[in-house]
């Protein structure tokens, strides 16, 4: 699969409530952007893939966790006939925030959107961020993938979940480890490849892991969904491979 192009201007927003610097709550606005592909399934309309969605819906009462939120305007996004209707939801990870927006980086249950999106999507595939916990059994429709390659509707689509660091840590592995799970998952020849971590761009200064880059250059040609780290232009390349970067954004993926 490849990305033709994409629309700079987001088709909607969310307001959204986050945790900030200082234990200091913050007033976000998630973007949603469209992108368009060479092909996709037939039985896909288009699907949709997101990152870094750490944060609360701005119903203090309700106080969901923003990827509960994202399911409901998408939802309604389908029913207004905006948007095509959702065949998939490809989640790269990092989905929580605390109740009360008190700390940056919290880890927890996110389990929650998972079931959000499986509840009116066909299909949820994703891979955990390194803030990421799942309490529960996930629905019959939703994969969490971790050095795995899943077939959905004939798309080859594999993820490899957490970041490099210290192994005694949570969703960590050494570099040598991630290394060898991404070479073997390349080995495979997906069409999509989720991560949380990616790689960096040294030529364009974006950030993300050198390590990512370097087995990239040298294995395969995916189009690699990614978060983590926050690129100012979502898209790039790494030898074969086209990148997509969507760190605290929505980007919905339709057929041209």
């Amino acid at each position: 699969m490849k990305i033709l192009d994409f629309e700079l201007t987001p088709f909607h927003e969310l307001d959204y409530r986050s945790s900030g610097p200082g234990g200091v709550e913050r007033r976000s606005v998630l973007p949603f952007y469209r992108a368009w592909v060479d092909t996709l399934p037939e039985s896909v309309q288009c699907m949709v893939a997101m990152s870094d969605i750490q944060g609360r819906e701005l119903d203090q009462e309700r106080n969901r966790l923003l990827g509960e939120a994202i399911a409901d305007d998408l939802e309604l996004l389908e029913d207004l006939g905006e948007i095509p209707r959702v065949g998939g939801v490809l989640l790269s990870g990092d989905l929580f925030d605390y109740e009360d927006c008190r700390k940056l980086g919290g880890t927890g249950d996110v389990t929650s959107v998972w079931k959000a999106f499986s509840s009116f999507a066909p299909k949820v595939v994703g891979v955990h961020g390194n803030h990421d916990l799942i309490a529960q059994e996930l629905p019959n429709n939703a994969l969490a993938l971790d050095g795995q390659i899943d077939v959905f509707a004939g798309l080859k689509i594999g993820g490899l979940s957490g970041i490099i660091g210290r192994e005694d840590r949570h969703q960590r592995r050494s570099e040598a480890s991630f290394a060898k799970h991404l070479t073997n998952l390349l080995a495979q020849s997906p069409e999509i490849l989720l991560l949380h971590q990616g790689p960096d761009d040294p030529a364009r200064g974006q950030p993300g892991s050198h390590i990512v880059r370097e087995v990239l250059e040298r294995h395969g040609s995916s189009l690699i969904i990614f978060g983590h780290k926050h690129w100012s232009d979502p898209l790039g390349q790494a030898g074969e491979h086209q990148l997509l970067n969507v760190d605290h954004r929505v980007i919905l993926l339709c057929p041209r």
